[in-house]
């Protein structure tokens, strides 16, 4: 048995004596600092015969104990040797060994470092002109292929016929590499040929795609789930912003639901679906998890959506959305949402390479959803709802005089476009720089990513400044891998939300007769009328910022013991630190009522997580007498994440530059510092097998026992599986040898039971707080903080798939197609329980939840000439779902009573979470302005009674998708992708806060057109909304219910990848650029505001990528 050598490989780069200066250094160390003179050279003895030259200088260095550094790989081409060697010195040894070799050695210290002799510089290197021809299959010459000597930036494009002519040095063992779109890559070696013709063959795409898992890999023919592989490149092709914006647009079963609330802050995170929802709606606040979000997987390791929205795009090699239960099975209690698997780009072997990405993108506020009166309208509509009016003489002449003030600043000319001067021209950088290189053995990449996102609110911005260092060594069967990343985020947010701007009135002018910023826009303490000035607050020394700082290391270490086996060990460590202030100054309208001890607030939070994860598995996969090929994975892992929490409130601050918690006066009212800690633990065991006969009949097995302390202590273990199903009919007798139409038809189906845990930690155990604020002789007392539930059952889907995978023409025309049935039972939610207990609710398992439905892809490629290198694809993207409860029976009637006056969604049993529940409205009687209502049994009324309550219409779209279109011609390439929506109802909340519902106190503010325009105002008038003078609280029925169709031109690329010839020329590998512009327009059936407290954006963007 051999043992493992020492020796290290290494290239010769302009490098090389840095490296061995570094390398030394590290010897001196390990050896204690004791350094080999001529004196006291240890004298060798071998015995050898016809053994490889590497191997002899491995004896050597057993028995000098020296270092030898070396290129294995070009030192293994030095031949054999028999050597007999007595009482020699080592570099009598290697004078012998190394003699009419070509190569060359040197001693520093204890050091040998071995080399190919290197021709007298005077003596020019020799080259040769390779010529031939590049054709296809059918012999016809292939114009626009490109031939680069591997390893170089040497390269020539074929003419129009396919011939080329390449000159190239004539060093070591020159290989060619021809490259072609729509054709397979080709390696050949010259071997001092002078003439080379090389046959391109297709490139079988779809046959070829790889489905990776995160634990395990598969050829997605030989794959029987759901799922799809996007590469780096696609991705690009819809934007530069971030994986998830990209996803969104190329696969319709990921799904981000759109912020009306905080629009386009780049603070926020989204939230996300994959093929629905398998848990209650409404229930994110409660768990302090989002139940519906998909788990992300990073290089193989859990991750959070953070960090996967932060990801640069320029590291990025692919993403694979995992779909159904065949492909998340693996992993189990944790995948009934979906899993995004994220592999980031490994280095790749040659010299030393430098690549260069950075983009610079221009956004600006999108409000042409905004309907808002001018001041002349606005003015008018407070005379005709009687804001001007009072029972009382003394008030009477008071509204009076206002009004005049108003009218008198109207007819002057101040109309005040108050929704500008929050907002800015957003300018986004992005900068990405990566090095790498290595041989065979060891490959090294080093990056370091700058974003610098300019949100188009002012004092809106997110920072992240990341370096990532990766590493790969192989030695003969086994092989270490390791991912270090440093990611550093700073964030701000504007202190004054843009909803405060939107609703300030325009007859108020934003500055003073001197120029200055007054703090209130009106301040009539007789009427009682107090409206603060937006800038006001805006101008002051608040701030709202915050930082986080994360570390994660990712080891990797494989060993193949034979071809058709291999062993796996991995760990990954996670650190954080965030840290979030926020302080509003004691100046702010907000105080203006408080105590001076109390003027001024201030919070600091900061949260530190330690999280950790390992895996072993054991993966086999072997072809057995051509037709049965066998797959199985065995494997186990464990996690444990653990987090910290601590928060304190001050107020009472000085006027000034004293923003810090030591000027307050003391704590806020009925505050006190808080801390809080948590830990989850998970272990689980899995079993992945993978059969297929003469790869037609296709079969997955999954078995998978978790372990996890987020559940019950009588419920912590559970057990999930999945059976995959698929027969490849295009590889069946009967179709292939009868027509060529096919390249991929295959039928899938799956059934499984994957969980999910996203309900946060100590969720189900009864947990105490200490009574510290009231001791007694006993000591500090406990009270119950919230009851637990040991037998609370884990949250598993049943998922059945079915669908079908076509490729016809040639891969000109593509069709996926998959329809899903998912049963989650039980569920999980907290639901109410007596007060007298101390807590008003726990977690609890209660009824269970259908969701089912639809989504493909269509593709058909109108031109498809790759020879030509060029190319029009078509595609369509198409998704709909349904979801309802079981089986809740009266568990949740409190949501159902809380949500009666703010919310259309209620749960009950039959009811789909995206229904819309309301009494029916005939809408306003034209003889009295009231509104007229429908009961449930169908009887007229002007009563509105919340029994009367049914389903008014479902927020889930009949259809929706989205249409794109891609061309390429000769290096340059244009996408463009429409998103389309189709049959969903939607509560408009404009029309029911902006136009009707305005109080007293609500007229201080601007509100819709509509509420002036559109409203009842005489007996006869057939209007939409009740009457001007009505400020009485409207409730919620359907005539505020609409259909929300809409299109958004989503993306648009043009793009231009400059020719290989001309990159020859200026010493670059390559260069692209591109332009992009993201959601530039939108037309929609509903006239609702969009972007409440932050705004909405579109954005232009220019895009360049350079590979030195």
């Amino acid at each position: 048995m051999k043992k493992k050598r020492r020796s290290t490989r290494w290239k010769v780069t302009n490098v090389r004596n840095l490296f061995l200066a570094f390398q030394m250094a590290i010897v001196l160390v390990l050896s204690g600092g004791h350094v080999y003179g001529m004196a006291d050279e240890p004298l060798l003895n071998l015995s050898l015969k016809n053994v490889a030259i590497k191997d002899a200088l491995w004896e050597i260095e057993k028995q000098s104990k020296m270092v030898f550094v070396y290129n294995a790989d070009d030192l293994g081409k030095a031949g054999k040797i028999s050597v007999e060697i007595k009482g020699k010195t080592v570099r009598e040894a290697l004078d012998i060994c190394l003699k009419n070799s070509g190569f060359e050695y040197t001693i520093e210290q204890n050091t040998v470092v071995i080399k190919r002799k290197v021709a007298a510089k005077t003596t020019n290197v020799q080259k040769i002109t390779v010529k031939g021809k590049v054709v296809d299959k059918s012999e016809t010459g292939l114009p626009g292929v490109t031939i680069v000597l591997k390893g170089t930036s040497v390269g020539v494009v074929t003419d129009m016929n396919g011939h080329y002519s390449i000159t190239i040095p004539l060093m070591g063992n020159p290989v060619l590499v021809f490259s072609f779109i729509g054709m397979k890559k080709q390696e050949v070696a010259v071997n001092d040929r002078q003439e080379i013709n090389v046959i391109l063959e297709e490139d079988q795409t779809e046959m070829e795609e790889v489905v990776v898992t995160g634990i395990y890999s598969r050829k997605k023919e030989s794959f029987t789930g759901s799922s799809q592989t996007y590469k780096a490149e696609e991705l690009k092709m819809i934007g530069n912003q971030n994986i998830l914006q990209s996803l969104k647009a190329l696969d319709p079963a990921f799904n981000i639901m759109e912020n009306n609330q905080y629009g386009s802050d780049p603070n926020r995170t989204p939230d996300i679906e994959i093929r629905g929802k398998t848990s209650i709606v409404g229930m994110k606040e409660e768990f302090g998890e989002d139940p519906n979000q998909p788990l992300f997987i990073l290089d193989g390791f859990e991750t959070t959506l953070e960090t996967i929205m932060d990801l640069s795009l320029d590291r990025v090699a692919s993403v694979t959305l995992l779909k159904d239960a065949a492909s998340t099975a693996i992993y189990g209690a944790k995948a009934a949402n979906g899993v995004v698997v994220v592999e980031t780009k490994a280095p790749v072997q040659g010299r030393l390479r430098l690549s260069y990405n950075g983009s610079f993108e221009v956004s600006f506020a999108d409000l042409t959803d905004y309907n808002l009166m001018n001041a002349a309208e606005k003015l008018e509509f407070e005379l005709l709802a009687g804001n001007f009016k009072s029972n009382l003489i003394a008030f009477e002449e008071a509204n009076k005089i206002r009004y005049n003030n108003l009218l008198y600043n109207v007819n002057r000319g101040v109309n005040t476009y108050w929704m500008s001067e929050p907002l800015r021209t957003g300018l986004t950088q992005r900068h990405n720089v990566y090095v790498e290189g290595g041989d065979s053995q060891m490959r090294y990449g080093l990056g370091i990513n700058y974003t610098n996102i300019q949100g188009v609110m002012q004092e809106s911005r997110r920072q992240v400044m990341s370096g990532n260092l990766d590493l790969l060594y192989r030695k003969g069967k086994l092989s270490y891998s390791n991912k270090l990343t440093v990611d550093y985020t700073k964030t701000n947010d504007p202190i004054v939300p843009f909803s405060e701007y939107s609703r300030a009135n325009p007859y108020y002018t934003k500055y003073n007769e001197d120029g200055g910023i007054d703090k209130w826009l009106e301040n009539n303490e007789e009427l009682g009328v107090s409206v603060p000035n937006p800038l006001w607050n805006a101008s002051l020394n608040s701030y709202d910022k915050g930082n986080t700082i994360s570390i994660r290391d990712n080891f990797q270490m494989e060993y193949r013991p034979w071809n058709f086996l291999y062993v796996r060990a991995r760990f990954g460590i996670t650190k954080s630190t965030t840290d979030d202030e926020t302080f509003r100054s004691p100046e702010d309208t907000k105080f203006d009522d408080s105590v001076e001890s109390l003027k001024g607030s201030y919070t600091d939070m900061r949260r530190e997580s330690l999280s950790y994860e390992g895996d072993f598995t054991i993966t086999y996969g072997q072809l057995l007498a051509d037709v049965h090929q066998i797959n199985a994975v065995f494997g186990a892992s464990c996690s444990e994440s653990n987090s910290d929490y601590k928060s304190f409130p001050a107020a009472g601050f000085p006027e000034g530059n004293f923003t810090k918690p030591s000027f307050a006066s003391g704590y806020a009212a009925n505050g006190k510092p808080s801390y809080s800690d948590s830990k989850k633990r998970t272990a689980n065991f899995y079993f992945n097998g993978g059969y297929s006969y003469d790869n037609r009949y296709l079969l997955d097995v999954n078995f998978r026992a978790d372990g996890s302390s987020v559940f019950g202590s009588n419920k912590q273990f559970t057990t999930t599986w999945a059976i995959g199903l698929a027969w490849n009919l295009h590889n069946e007798g009967f179709i292939k040898n009868n027509t060529n139409f096919f390249s991929m038809l295959k039928l899938r189906a799956s059934i499984g039971n994957p969980g999910n845990q996203n309900f946060g930690s100590y969720k189900t155990i009864t947990t105490y707080k200490f009574n510290n604020w009231l001791l007694n002789d006993f000591g500090t007392g406990l009270l119950v903080d919230a009851f637990g539930d040991p037998d609370l059952e884990w949250q598993k889907t049943i998922d059945k798939n079915i669908g079908f995978d076509v490729s016809m023409f040639n891969n000109r025309f593509h069709v996926n197609f998959d329809y899903y049935y998912k049963v989650t039972d039980p569920l999980m939610a907290s639901i109410g329980i007596p007060l007298s207990v101390g807590v008003s609710q726990r977690l609890a398992n209660v009824g269970k939840q259908v969701s089912k439905g639809y989504n493909g892809t269509i593709k058909y490629a109108f031109i498809y000439r790759p020879k030509e290198r060029i190319n029009w694809t078509t595609s369509f993207t198409f998704r709909h779902g349904h979801s309802y409860y079981d089986k809740i029976g009266k568990n949740l009637d409190q949501y159902n009573k809380e949500n009666r006056s703010n919310s259309l969604a209620r749960y009950y049993d039959g009811g789909s979470p995206s229904d819309l529940w309301s009494v029916r409205s005939l809408g306003i009687d034209p003889a009295t302005g009231k509104e007229l209502f429908l009961t449930e049994k169908g009887r007229i009324t002007f009563t509105y009674d919340y029994a009367d309550e049914v389903v008014v219409g479902n927020s889930e779209p009949d259809l929706e998708g989205v249409l794109g279109n891609s061309f390429y011609y000769k290096g340059f390439s244009c996408n463009f992708y429409w998103r389309y929506s189709f049959g969903a109802d939607a509560f408009n909340r404009t029309v029911y806060s902006k136009v009707e519902n305005i109080s007293k106190e609500s007229l201080k503010q601007n509100q819709d057109k509509r509420a002036l325009y559109d409203r009842w105002k005489e007996p006869g008038n057939g209007a939409k909304y009740k009457g001007i003078s009505l400020t009485e609280n409207t409730p919620i029925s359907s005539r505020f219910v609409q259909k929300n169709n809409y299109l958004i031109l989503e993306s648009v690329r043009v793009a231009y990848e400059f020719s290989p010839e001309w990159m020859q020329k200026i010493h670059f590998s390559g260069m692209t650029v591109s332009a992009y512009m993201n959601d530039i327009c939108r037309f929609s059936t509903i006239e609702d505001e969009r972007g409440i407290d932050y705004p909405f954006a579109r954005s232009f963007s220019f895009a360049l990528s350079i590979n030195f």
